[in-house]
């Protein structure tokens, strides 16, 4: 059994790499969230204030799609250095979900979909 632990660093490019995947994976789900909404919702006569509500999935939608075009974009300029390393602990500093860090250090697991806790709904 290999006991090396993972290394402590990650090249920029590969971090923006594992990051856009996350956000892609993320933005499926949203897509995935607003179509059930929609569904759910279709015989419901909504006030102004969940109707505001529903928009912010839409706006979250839209902003990972976003940044994921952004990150796409950083990724395919040639002139960009994005082989430097960056120390690990630097890029997932702030980040509570332990499935992330994982990713993002590169650790062995099944990396399987992320488990909602409980559903606050807007």
């Amino acid at each position: 059994m290999n006991n090396v632990l993972p290394s402590e660093t990650i090249s920029v490019q590969h971090a923006l790499e594992k990051v856009t995947r996350l956000l892609e994976t993320a933005g499926s789900s949203f897509i995935d969230a607003q179509a059930t909404v929609e569904e759910c919702t279709k015989t419901l006569v909504l006030c102004d204030r969940e109707i505001q509500s529903l928009q912010q999935l839409d706006v979250a939608t839209q902003t990972v799609e976003a940044v994921v075009s952004i990150l796409r974009n950083i990724l395919s300029d040639p002139a960009l250095d994005l082989s430097a390393d960056m120390a690990l602990p630097n890029l997932y500093a702030g980040v509570k979900l332990s499935e992330i860090v994982r990713i993002l250090k590169g650790e062995p697991g099944d990396h399987v979909p992320i488990p909602a806790g409980e559903v606050d709904l807007f």
